[in-house]
């Protein structure tokens, strides 16, 4: 059966195939460069598999390759010259720059004489596993890393879903009414839509815009667990990217630090919102995901490997925190998914369609519940 995926997906297989190739994983700066003199020596690569664990030595002028039944512990061993790992890499990385295919069978009969059966890893959060010579100190580590690509669009850190919206009160004065159909009706053609709704009810209603919760409990207890501001500290950072027109997450980290609406310290603890963004852009590199109950324990433990757009790839290892972090809060920004808003009734979503997509946000208007006025706004994160 043919191996099919998206170019991130298939990216992870770029990587195996162009580390194991150019033997080493160069550092890079913080804006992405490869720093000179600063690499990993590649030693070897494990891969799970559905029944196997695959372990691929890179040696002199070859990689040995050892295949273990994970059932009876029989193996089996053979070797490919490293220059097929290099010219497939080169293969895979034309491809993927000039195709928008899902499957590259040429390298789909590499794989298969390499017993790969999946693109990904199957048995790991992380997407790819390295023993590596550590050049601080000489160490040999295994370690793994999570993958992220520019070779398609714009690489996603934070994934929206159906509970990344968050949920804010819409409180008008008292004695003041509005009709909620046709302030959707009204605002639905406004460019952009969200920005000219929130502003709407703040300046033509005299509305206060109030944060209530995140749709996802369990996105909620997980912010909470990396921080317990960040619910509210990013509630502030999407009304910033709304209403100040702003989209990178650097900007509106500097508008909600002028602002403190948390109250804090900001004379004596300087850069405290940076500090607390950086954390969640850090722990969202390094595995949590909206609807999975997150301990900070991170399954990427050697860090950050980043594709660039011209194919070099480039690591950031937990030793270069700093440069990581750094490069996330210069490097992302927020992003608006579809609504999925029916534009013959605005203010609802759109009604599925056979044969389309629809995306179940259901976020950027104005909404009655029980009496009570609200609005969502969605999170997502990309890279710029």
């Amino acid at each position: 059966m043919a191996l099919k995926g998206n170019k991130g997906e298939w990216s992870e297989i770029y990587v195996f195939l162009y580390l194991l190739g150019k033997g080493q994983l160069d550092v890079a700066d913080e804006s992405l460069n490869a720093v000179p003199g600063e690499f990993y020596k590649i030693l070897e690569i494990i891969r799970k598999e559905a029944l196997s664990t695959n372990n691929y030595i890179r040696e002199d002028d070859n990689v040995r390759i050892i295949v273990t039944n994970d059932k009876t512990g029989d193996w089996e061993t053979f070797s490919f010259p490293i220059i097929d790992f290099v010219e497939k890499a080169k293969a895979l990385l034309e491809r993927l720059k000039t195709t928008r295919e899902k499957s590259h069978p040429e390298i789909e009969g590499f794989l298969s004489q390499l017993k790969i059966s999946s693109i990904k890893d199957v048995g790991h959060k992380r997407d790819i596993t390295i023993k590596i010579e550590d050049f601080h100190c000489a160490m040999t580590q295994t370690l793994g890393f999570s993958i992220k690509s520019f070779l398609g669009s714009d690489s996603t850190l934070f994934n929206p879903g159906a509970g990344t919206n968050f949920i804010y009160e819409i409180q008008f004065p008292e004695g003041k009414s509005i009709d909620v159909d046709e302030f959707n009706r009204k605002t639905y053609n406004q460019s952009p839509r969200i920005s000219s709704r929130l502003k709407s009810l703040i300046n033509d209603y005299k509305a206060e815009i109030v944060f209530q919760k995140v749709q996802s409990r369990c996105l909620s207890q997980n912010l909470r667990t990396i921080d317990g501001d960040l619910p509210s500290l990013i509630a502030q950072l999407l009304l910033i990217r709304h209403l100040e027109n702003e989209t990178t997450i650097a900007r509106c980290t500097e508008i909600l630090t002028q602002q403190n609406p948390l109250d804090f310290d900001t004379e004596n603890h300087g850069a405290v919102y940076e500090y607390k963004v950086k954390r969640f852009l850090q722990d969202c590199a390094l595995g949590m995901k909206p609807e999975t109950p997150w301990l900070g324990i991170y399954d990427a433990t050697g860090g950050q490997i980043i594709v660039k757009e011209d194919g070099q790839v480039v690591c950031y290892h937990i030793y270069e925190q700093n440069r990581f972090l750094n490069y996330l809060f210069n490097s992302t920004k927020f992003d608006t998914p579809s609504t999925s808003e029916d534009e013959n009734n605005p203010g609802h979503p759109r009604e599925k369609v056979e044969g389309k997509t629809l995306k179940p946000y259901f976020y950027g208007w104005l909404y009655e519940e029980e009496g009570k006025y609200y609005f969502k706004i969605n999170l997502q994160v990309r890279f710029k």
